[in-house]
C-alpha cells in the first residue's frame, strides 16, 4: 500500500476535493482501509465544505495532538477519524478522513508533531493501508513538508491554464530540490494530478514542466461543487465523468508508487549483493 501526498499552487487548484474524489472511490479489498489526513497548515476544508458542518469537530488533527500527549499516537489515531462510506449500509467503513485544523494559528503548535505522523503514516502503510495526505498550498515547504519528503509519491494538483502553469515551474522546481535531498525520497517521486481546465492538455504539460503528469481529470465544477461544498450528490454522481476518472486515476497512481519502489529497490539490492561478495 502507499502514503500519497498531494499539493497545491497558489489560486485554489482544487487538492481537498481532487483528495475526496479519490477517498470515496479508491479502490479497496477486504480489510483493506483508505485514510484521508487533512494536514494543510492553512486549516481543513471537508468539514464546513463536503459535509456542510453536519459533523461535530470534535475529532481531527488538533485533538489528536492533544491525545498523543497523554497517551500512545497510534493509540490516539483512530478515534480521531471520521467514516465516509458511500454506502450507508455497510457495517464496515473503511473510507476515513482526519478532519484538518479548524484555524491557522493551531499549526504552530505541530511543529514537533509533523514527523511524528510522518511515521505513523508509514506505519499504517505498512499494513496494508493507503494513506492520502492534503498539504494544500503551502504544507510541503513549511514544518509540515517531511511529510512530503517522507510519501511514496507526491502528486502536484493543477490545471491546465497559463496561470497554473506559471506558478507550477517555480513550485516543482523546489519541490525537485527539497525531495532531492537527503531527507527526502527523490525527485522520482514527483508526479502532477492535471485537472483539464485550459488550453495545455497532459502532454504539453509534461514537456513543459518535465514531471510526469499521472493522471488527468476532467474540469467539471458542478460535480466538484459536491465535494467542495456539499452541493446535492443526485442519484448519478458516484458514476458521473469527475468520479469515474477519479476511479481510474487509482491505478496510474499505484504504478507510480510502484516505479519509485523499483527504482529505489534496484540499487539497494546491488548494494546488498555486493557486500555480501565482499564478505566472502
Amino acid at each position: 500500500m502507499a502514503v500519497i501526498t498531494l499539493v497545491g499552487l497558489p489560486g485554489a487548484p482544487g487538492v481537498t476535493s481532487t483528495a475526496l474524489a479519490l477517498l470515496r472511490t479508491w479502490p479497496l479489498e477486504a480489510s483493506r482501509r483508505l485514510v484521508l489526513a487533512e494536514c494543510d497548515p492553512d486549516g481543513g476544508a471537508v468539514l464546513p465544505g463536503a459535509l456542510q458542518s453536519t459533523v461535530v469537530a470534535d475529532r481531527g488533527l488538533r485533538n489528536l495532538t492533544e491525545s498523543s500527549r497523554t497517551q500512545d499516537l497510534v493509540t490516539a489515531f483512530w478515534p480521531q477519524l471520521i467514516a465516509l462510506e458511500n454506502d450507508e449500509k455497510r457495517s464496515e467503513r473503511n473510507r476515513l478522513l482526519l478532519p484538518g485544523l479548524t484555524a491557522m494559528h493551531q499549526a504552530s503548535s505541530l511543529a514537533p508533531v509533523w514527523g511524528q505522523l510522518a511515521d505513523l503514516f508509514t506505519g499504517i502503510e505498512t499494513h496494508g493501508h493507503d494513506v492520502l495526505v492534503d498539504l494544500g498550498r503551502s504544507g510541503a515547504f513549511g514544518p509540515a513538508g517531511v511529510l512530503a519528503l517522507r510519501a511514496d509519491t507526491v502528486l502536484v494538483v493543477m490545471r491546465g491554464t497559463l496561470r497554473s502553469m506559471h506558478a507550477a515551474r517555480s513550485r516543482i522546481q523546489a519541490l525537485r530540490a527539497l525531495m532531492d535531498g537527503d531527507s527526502g525520497q527523490g525527485a522520482g517521486a514527483l508526479g502532477i494530478l492535471l485537472i483539464r481546465q485550459g488550453p495545455y492538455g497532459p502532454r504539453e504539460v509534461q514537456d513543459e514542466l518535465g514531471v510526469r503528469v499521472v493522471a488527468a481529470l476532467p474540469y467539471r465544477p458542478e460535480e466538484a461543487a459536491v465535494l467542495s461544498d456539499g452541493a446535492s450528490e443526485g442519484r448519478g454522481f458516484m458514476t458521473s465523468k469527475l468520479m469515474s476518472a477519479a476511479r481510474d486515476a487509482a491505478t496510474p497512481i499505484r504504478q507510480q508508487v510502484a516505479s519509485r519502489r523499483a527504482r529505489v529497490a534496484s540499487p539497494l539490492q546491488q548494494r546488498l549483493m555486493k557486500a555480501v561478495t565482499d564478505a566472502r
